[in-house]
């Protein structure tokens, strides 16, 4: 993680950043899409590479799965996130029907004072089905998913 703040992002409209704590899977891929809002890809939220600078008024989004692995990387991550950064939003996304471990809840729980806020996007079995996100968002389950986290999100 770098200190940097990038000003030549600021003007191509970028509104989160996205940090991928362990790979990307077809789940954490979508995240980028539901947040998008149905505009092109990329368009207000975007992955960022490894070690690039944060974005000029982009707000910091950890995306990371719902699992004990995922918190754990979460934490990694916590421990080198510099003061002067805005505080990041957790998004966890569901691997299963059902909730995250407990140990992965605690974990999220006790890191919560570090982080500007949480939200988890549910286990989507249509997920499973796609060979790219981008399918995925005209399923109706998707989408009611896409605008609860929207609106999570901005509320935070």
């Amino acid at each position: 993680m770098t200190t940097e703040l990038d000003p030549e992002w600021a003007a191509t409209g970028l509104r989160y950043a996205l940090i991928a704590t362990h790979g990307c899977d077809v789940g954490m891929l979508a995240v980028a899409m539901m947040l998008d809002h149905g505009q092109e890809a990329g368009g207000v939220a975007r992955y960022l590479p490894s070690g690039a600078p944060l974005p000029m008024g982009a707000r910091p989004v950890i995306v990371a799965d719902s699992t004990v692995y995922g918190a754990v990387r979460v934490e990694q991550l916590l421990r080198i996130w510099h003061a002067e950064l805005p505080r990041p939003i957790l998004i966890t996304v569901a691997d299963a029907p059902s909730g995250p471990p407990p140990a992965a809840r605690y974990r999220v729980r006790a890191l919560g004072a570090r982080l500007a806020g949480t939200a988890r996007v549910p286990y989507l079995p249509v997920l499973r089905t796609v060979t790219d996100p981008a399918e995925a968002m005209d399923h109706h389950d998707v989408r009611a998913a896409a605008a609860k986290l929207r609106r999570h999100i901005e509320g935070l």
